[in-house]
C-alpha cells in the first residue's frame, strides 16, 4: 500500500512539474523506471525502494556526465517509463521478458530523439505522460479495487485505463504550461536549441 502511494508522488511530481527542472525530471524518471523493473520483477516495496533510489542517483549521474546530450537522455529515460507503461497495458498478463526490453528500448529511443529535436515542448508532453502512467500504477497498488489500473483485464477496462491515462496527463499537461511559460515562448515550434 505504501509503496502505491510514493509511485502516486513521484508521479504527481513528474506529470505536473516535470520541465519545471531537469534534475527533477531525470531524478523522478530514474526513480520511477527504477521502481517499475524493480516491482516487475518481483522485489519487496523496500528493495523497490532502495533500487529506486539506486535508479534515481545513477540517472542523474549520467545525465550530467553527457550533459551535451541531456535532452535525449531525459526524453529517454521518460520515454522508458512511458514504454514500461505501455507494454504493461498491452500485455497485462506478463510477457516475454525480451519484447519488454526491446520495448522499452525503442520507447526510450523515440522519446529521447524527439526530445533532442524539440526539446522543452517534447519534454512537456512525455513527462506528463509519464508521470500520469506512475500516478496509476500507484493507485493501482493502493487498493484491491483499483488493481485493474495495474493490468486491465478486459478491453473495456483497457480502454477506461487509457483515456485516465490521457485525461490526467492533459491536466499535467495544462499545469506544466503554466509553470513554464516563460520558457516556451522563446523557442519556435521546430527549432532545436
Amino acid at each position: 500500500m505504501l509503496s502505491g502511494w510514493i509511485l502516486v508522488l513521484v508521479g504527481a511530481v513528474l506529470c505536473f512539474a516535470g520541465i519545471a527542472s531537469t534534475h527533477i525530471a531525470v531524478l523522478v524518471s530514474g526513480f520511477g523506471l527504477a521502481w517499475l523493473l524493480a516491482d516487475g520483477i518481483g522485489a519487496s516495496a523496500g528493495t523497490a525502494l532502495v533500487i529506486a533510489l539506486a535508479g534515481a542517483i545513477a540517472a542523474w549521474v549520467l545525465v550530467r556526465l553527457v550533459f551535451k546530450a541531456a535532452l535525449f537522455f531525459v526524453g529517454g529515460l521518460v520515454g522508458a517509463v512511458i514504454g514500461a507503461r505501455l507494454y504493461t497495458l498491452l500485455q497485462p498478463s506478463g510477457g516475454s521478458v525480451v519484447i519488454a526490453v526491446v520495448f522499452v528500448v525503442a520507447a526510450a529511443f523515440l522519446s529521447g530523439w524527439l526530445a533532442n529535436r524539440w526539446s522543452v515542448r517534447t519534454l512537456l508532453v512525455l513527462t506528463a505522460l509519464g508521470g500520469a502512467g506512475l500516478m496509476l500504477s500507484g493507485l493501482a497498488r493502493t487498493t484491491s479495487s483499483l488493481a485493474w489500473l495495474r493490468a486491465p483485464d478486459s478491453a473495456v477496462a483497457t480502454v477506461i485505463m487509457a483515456l485516465l491515462w490521457v485525461g490526467l496527463a492533459g491536466l499535467g499537461w495544462a499545469s506544466q504550461r503554466r509553470i513554464s511559460a516563460r520558457r516556451l515562448p522563446a523557442e519556435s515550434s521546430g527549432a532545436r536549441r
